[in-house]
């Protein structure tokens, strides 16, 4: 029974000092690394589908047929992906300041991404904190005037510099992502009903002789394309 006191104490007394510390919630280096690999998944995902021939068709049908669009719509992924990688070698290879997570806890970024998180010992994973916000942004506070000017002058303008790349990144992919979600939304749709007419008309077509036209394939040809909404047909 002590035991078990004792461990109950452990973590009561955890979770009471998680603001020792502190990060931002979706701005902290681990989460940033993890976005980078997800989005870089993500536009090889996007150009696996784009080179398809569905993607290709509904990228074609999207653009009007221009085919210098349809090229630089896939060299926007390319470079994009090519970019996340060469961001993920920098973060594991250049400088990175030990107080990165701290100095944006300090900066207040905690209100646009998503608030804070602060470590569990006995857990040994992050928490939310938003209850306990200003202890934990005083904990950061205290741990930054630790270093020297000249430190802290060189660490912020290093976390900003990763921070403005990352949030590039991040903006270009939003914007491309909801792009290719209307592509796939709509323009797939649309091809799947052509291929569907396509598919119909030729097992319609396979039938010869007089009474083709009361043929079940005839049937289920004329059904589909009688249930069509007038926009279907509009190119």
């Amino acid at each position: 029974m002590s035991t078990m006191n004792a461990e109950e104490t452990k973590r009561w007394k955890a979770k009471n000092l998680r603001y020792k510390k502190p990060m931002v919630k979706e701005l902290n280096l681990d989460t940033i690394r993890e976005k980078l690999f997800d989005i870089q998944g993500e536009c090889e995902e996007v150009r696996w589908y784009t080179d398809s021939e569905d993607g290709e068709d509904s990228l074609l049908n999207a653009l009007d047929g221009d085919e210098d669009e349809v090229y630089e719509f896939k060299v926007a992924f390319a470079y994009l992906c090519e970019e996340c990688e060469v961001m993920q070698v920098d973060l594991n290879e250049e400088w990175i300041p030990e107080c990165f997570d701290l100095l944006f806890v300090v900066a207040g970024a905690g209100d646009q991404f998503g608030g804070l998180l602060g470590y569990d010992s006995y857990e040994g994973d992050y928490f939310g904190i938003n209850c306990m916000d200003a202890w934990a942004e005083d904990e950061a506070k205290k741990k930054l005037k630790q270093l020297t000017k000249d430190e802290l002058i060189a660490a912020i303008r290093q976390c900003f510099r990763v921070y403005q790349s990352f949030i590039g990144l991040s903006v270009r992919y939003d914007s491309l992502k909801a792009a290719i979600d209307i592509l796939r939304d709509k323009n797939t749709g649309i091809l799947q009903v052509v291929k569907e007419i396509e598919r119909l008309y030729e097992a319609a077509s396979s039938e010869q002789g007089i009474y083709a036209e009361y043929s079940k394939a005839w049937k289920e040809f004329d059904q589909y394309t009688e249930s069509l909404p007038p926009e279907a047909w509009v190119s």
